[in-house]
């Protein structure tokens, strides 16, 4: 089996992403705050193989196996508590999902230093975030609509990197054992899918 000769450490991340991403939404069926556990853990795992992959030599399925990953724990487990949690949110997960594949597809062709579109890993904290802290309909599925565009957006967003990386990933602990750090995860994404505009407004 060749393929496993391609297997670099920082694919051996991605794919424990995946498979946090699928516990996840096999836990979200009747454990709604395991399953969050096991989605900040897949973030966790995504952002350490990014770092990984920036030291090291990407393989040639990296950027594959990223997208292919970042699918299931950052596109489709979103969209699905958005249905568990109320059913008249169907349609907005659906779109938040095709966005989502819209969006990790795009990445896949673009070679760019920054982001082109809000990245799904932050579209899927804010949706996340919200809904473990039991926002109303009306919020969870504007938000879910605002998203979803920021995400196929032309939009330049930056990478994230060293202590830019570490700081959500502490964030991100905490919130395994605190639900009130969502609120600072919330504040942290709305301040990172400003940045455009912030940028702009510096520029005049």
């Amino acid at each position: 089996m060749k393929i496993f000769r391609e297997v670099s450490l920082a694919d051996s991340l991605t794919v424990l992403n995946a498979l946090l991403g699928f516990s996840a939404i096999s836990y979200a069926i009747y454990d709604f705050e395991k399953s969050f556990t096991l989605f900040y853990l897949a973030l966790i795992a995504d952002g350490i193989d990014g770092w990984t992959a920036s030291k090291t030599e990407r393989s040639k399925i990296g950027r594959e196996l990223d997208s292919l990953a970042d699918t299931i724990s950052f596109g489709v487990f979103p969209s699905l508590i958005m249905f568990i949690t109320d059913i008249r949110l169907f349609a907005f997960a659906s779109l938040f999902l095709a966005f989502s594949i819209l969006r990790l597809a795009r990445f896949n062709v673009l070679n760019a230093e920054d982001f082109f579109g809000i990245p799904t890993s932050v579209s899927a904290i804010a949706m996340t975030s919200l809904i473990r802290l039991k926002q109303p309909f009306e919020v969870l599925a504007i938000s879910a609509v605002v998203f979803s565009i920021l995400m196929v957006s032309d939009l330049r967003y930056p990478r994230l990197r060293g202590m830019y990386l570490a700081i959500p990933g502490i964030f991100l602990l905490l919130a395994i054992f605190y639900a009130e750090f969502c609120y600072i995860l919330l504040l942290a994404v709305t301040l990172y899918a400003l940045y455009p505009a912030l940028q702009s407004w510096r520029k005049r």
